[in-house]
């Protein structure tokens, strides 16, 4: 009978980063357990917590030759995992909130629901087009996908107090744009104090 090999991290680290599928299922072992429970402790809901992990760890696979073996590996699993819950909470109380703004009457039709998505998707992006270019490109990248403040370091090659400095700079004007459209406002309030 074959014993199965036991490697210390940084080795199935590697491995995973030339694509093995064993490292990978390795390092899922070790930390869905511990990330689901850190998961249902954000979101309160175990299909949610479920759909984040499972985001999580595709998104592990797909980047797999950006990882830093030498770093550690739990804590970034970890920032990802409370970034990208953050997001999907934010996403689902924004919907929620969105909905229930809506008239309860028999009568309301989906058109428009439909003319009001549009014009909420209208309003955030021409709030988004009024700021500047790298305050814009930094909120949308961090707000809309989810990215990590590492990731828009290196893509912009800036540092961590400017990252945030941007995406506070956004936030505010952002606020400001869409103070006509108040269940907005309340969404980004809401978003930024579960950050």
């Amino acid at each position: 009978m074959k014993s199965r090999v036991e490697y210390s991290e940084q080795e199935l680290l590697i491995q995973l980063k030339q694509g093995e599928h064993a490292a990978f299922k390795q390092l899922y072992q070790k930390y869905a357990p511990k990330l689901t429970a850190k998961l249902l402790n954000l979101l309160r809901d175990e299909e949610l917590a479920g759909d984040v992990l499972q985001d999580l760890f595709l998104k592990i696979w797909e980047r797999r030759e950006d990882i830093d073996p030498t770093q550690a590996f739990g804590g970034y699993l970890y920032t990802i995992a409370t970034n990208m819950a953050k997001n999907k909470f934010a996403h689902a109380l924004h919907r929620q909130i969105y909905f229930q703004s809506l008239p309860d009457e028999e009568g309301f039709d989906s058109v428009s629901r439909h003319v009001e998505q549009k014009e909420m998707q209208q309003a955030i992006q021409q709030a988004l087009d009024k700021l500047p270019p790298r305050q814009r490109d930094v909120y949308t990248l961090y707000k809309i996908e989810g990215r990590s403040y590492k990731e828009i370091q290196e893509i912009f090659g800036i540092g961590k107090p400017a990252v945030n400095r941007l995406i506070q700079e956004a936030g505010k004007k952002m606020r400001e744009y869409l103070q006509p459209h108040t269940y907005l406002i309340l969404c980004i309030a809401l978003c930024e104090a579960t950050r």
